[in-house]
């Protein structure tokens, strides 16, 4: 399967889309098949959405590359796993063919989540990126050689909801140790990337040479987002508007900025169920 950096090299569509997909809460196959009617150019396989006990994103999207043929990302996360496991579970995915992890740091367990369970975080995000391009290098967390190299392409996250600044400095050691790709949590202004890329540039005295794919996030009323969502689409909600509809003409608002590369968020309502059918007529409407 095609690497995230392959894939955008050789698309022959624009723009190009990576769904985000959240596994089922149970070990059934049945609760996947509603993927197969989904045509993104990849899939984003989340971990642990919610901190809620679902199928490993590795298996699941091993299924969606053996039984759709599309591929898929597959996300990480230091949190529940000590250097291990993590690397143990890392040769597994390579085992299935996937090269495409997302590292993120995961959601801070409440007080209440550490009567039942405790933080690992063995690893920070940044070191697991580290030890993952070590792993390509053909080396373990212990400094010791593998038989074989693998051959990970490498996401990390971005949100420039936060300090600029920090963000940038952040964003900057994610590449120096090995980072491929980002992927922005979502974001509501098409005229922040540039801005952001501008500061960069400036801050860091160098451009941000890496792929970023734009998070886009499909919103209904009372629903969950995963960022804060502006005034003016709740009043286009208001105004009898459709979650796909606004997800549409922000897509164009980007486009019209030579911004073409995206992570497109379904609607997720109280419960963690997604709209994948809304998600898949933003698919076919931009493509």
């Amino acid at each position: 399967m095609k690497s995230v950096l392959e894939a955008l090299e050789k698309r022959e569509q624009k723009p190009f889309v990576a769904c985000d997909f959240s596994p089922p809460k149970a070990g059934t196959e049945d609760l996947l098949t509603n993927i197969a009617e989904l045509t993104p150019d990849m899939f984003l396989v989340a971990y642990a959405p919610g901190k809620s006990v679902r199928i490993n994103s590795i298996f699941v999207a091993d299924w969606i590359q053996t039984q759709v043929n599309i591929p898929s990302i597959f996300t990480i996360s230091p949190r529940d796993m000590n250097k291990n496991a993590i690397q143990s579970l890392l040769l597994g995915a390579q085992l299935r063919e996937l090269d495409n992890v997302f590292i993120v740091k995961g959601d801070k367990f409440s007080i209440q989540d550490l009567v039942l369970q405790n933080a690992v975080d063995d690893f920070k995000p940044t070191e697991l990126v580290a030890s993952i391009r070590s792993m390509n290098e053909r080396r373990d967390f212990l400094g010791k050689e593998l038989y074989y190299p693998t051959t990970f392409c490498i996401g990390a996250a971005l949100d420039i909801s936060r300090s600029w600044k920090n963000e940038a400095w952040l964003t900057k050691l994610k590449i120096e140790q090995g980072c491929d790709f980002l992927i922005s949590q979502p974001v509501f202004e098409p005229e922040l990337p540039d801005r952001f890329l501008e500061f960069y540039r400036g801050e860091i005295g160098e451009n941000l040479n890496v792929p970023i794919l734009w998070g886009i996030q499909m919103v209904d009323k009372n629903t969950v987002s995963f960022a804060t969502v502006p005034e003016w689409v709740h009043r286009k909600l208001e105004d009898g508007y459709l979650p796909y509809e606004i997800a549409i003409n922000l897509i164009g608002r980007y486009l019209e900025k030579g911004l073409d590369t995206f992570y497109l968020i379904p609607t997720i309502f109280k419960g963690g169920r997604r709209d994948y059918l809304s998600a898949q007529a933003v698919i076919e409407e931009i493509k």
